[in-house]
């Protein structure tokens, strides 16, 4: 099987690699945080650059020949330690709303940002962060309820809401919403609602018919996450390799010490097996996506991201858990991507559960 990108997705890589070293370094990626314009104007112009249209076929407004446009998109933005929701709100939310042709056309531009709220048995979110529950009132429908932490829900335009096994399209100012950071420093939100009322018009999609759509949108999030601590885990690798052949010990480079050359090697290896599982996968999403393949390349990454994380860490000492240098950040990036729609110990178990007929 072929896992080059064509030459297409190579310039666009190349593309997203020069801005971002560019315009977002460390320092930028802090003063961003706290910066709702800065990092606004950011998100623009991400979206006049063409990375948003990278996540939609061309039939919906964008110019996505494949999955592995988005997947390059995100492995950049992996690299770089993002954190504007191109994740949570193009990925997982724009393969929600394709009923919606307008909102993806405001999605592409830049101009919209959505955050999901699902409590089914999808590994997004956990029933015991919160309930939205919905009734009727003659033609009306009246959601009431909380989510103690909607990923992306800081700077979310409007809300994809699941109850009762229907989505709704909900505007933030209909609803109570308290931002905050997780420890990657990516957004999140607590949102409240209180008898909102809307109209059939607010429904995505057939009525009744959420789960399986959020269950298919939540696959391609995943593999998409695979593609965001590939960026993580190939930057530490490079930045490993860079630090241990420069750095001196008893007058030589720490890289000629050939227990940490089979540390490098060990490095590699976990990488490239990341890397080959999450190419197959993506690619299953072009076709008939294959939930087996999903979860092996997400238990995988886990794993991947475990090991490589720890040994940049380890090699660099302990700058290697300071704030000056990105070696941390990134370490933190695969923490939470491993536990993001559901960490290793989950995609082990679905995996076993998908082919346990086929043992049998």
């Amino acid at each position: 099987m072929d896992f080059a990108y064509t030459e297409n997705q190579t310039m666009l890589a190349e593309s997203i690699n020069r801005f971002l070293s560019a315009r977002y370094d460390l320092p930028t990626r802090k003063s961003l945080l706290d910066d709702q314009p800065g990092s606004d104007a950011l998100w623009r112009e991400m979206a006049e650059l063409g990375w948003i249209g990278a996540a939609f076929p061309e039939s919906a407004g964008g110019y996505a020949e494949s999955a592995l446009d988005a997947f390059v998109v995100m492995e950049g933005l992996g690299r770089h330690l993002v954190t504007l929701p191109y994740l949570t709100s193009v990925i997982l939310c724009g393969g929600l709303i394709g009923s919606r042709p307008d909102l993806i056309d405001q999605m592409i531009a830049g101009e919209l940002n959505l955050a999901l709220m699902a409590c089914g048995n999808a590994p997004l979110h956990s029933p015991r962060y919160g309930q939205i529950k919905a009734t009727r009132n003659g033609a009306d429908h009246i959601l009431s309820g909380r989510m103690a932490v909607v990923l992306g829900g800081d700077r979310a335009d409007h809300f994809l809401v699941e109850a009762g096994g229907t989505l709704y399209l909900v505007a933030a100012d209909r609803v109570a919403v308290r931002p905050f950071r997780m420890i990657d420093h990516c957004g999140a939100a607590e949102v409240t609602l209180e008898n909102v009322r809307l109209g059939a018009d607010c429904i995505m999609g057939e009525q009744g018919g959420a789960i399986a759509a959020i269950e298919t949108a939540l696959d391609r999030a995943t593999v998409m996450a695979c593609a965001m601590a590939l960026g993580s885990i190939s930057h530490l690798i490079l930045a490993t390799a860079t630090y241990i052949n420069t750095r001196q010990q008893y007058g030589a480079p720490l890289a000629k010490f050939q227990v940490l050359q089979h540390r490098m090697a060990e490095m590699f290896i976990h990488a490239e097996t990341a890397r080959s599982m999450a190419l197959v996968a993506a690619m299953s999403l072009d076709t008939m996506p294959d939930p087996s393949q999903i979860s092996s390349a997400k238990a995988q990454i886990g794993r991947a991201g475990r090991y490589v994380g720890y040994q940049a860490v380890q090699l660099h000492g302990g700058m290697g858990v300071s704030e000056e240098l990105d070696i941390g950040h990134h370490y933190i990036q695969l923490t939470m991507l491993d536990r993001l729609f559901g960490d290793r110990d989950f995609h082990l178990r679905r995996y076993a559960d998908l082919n346990q007929g086929l043992a049998a």
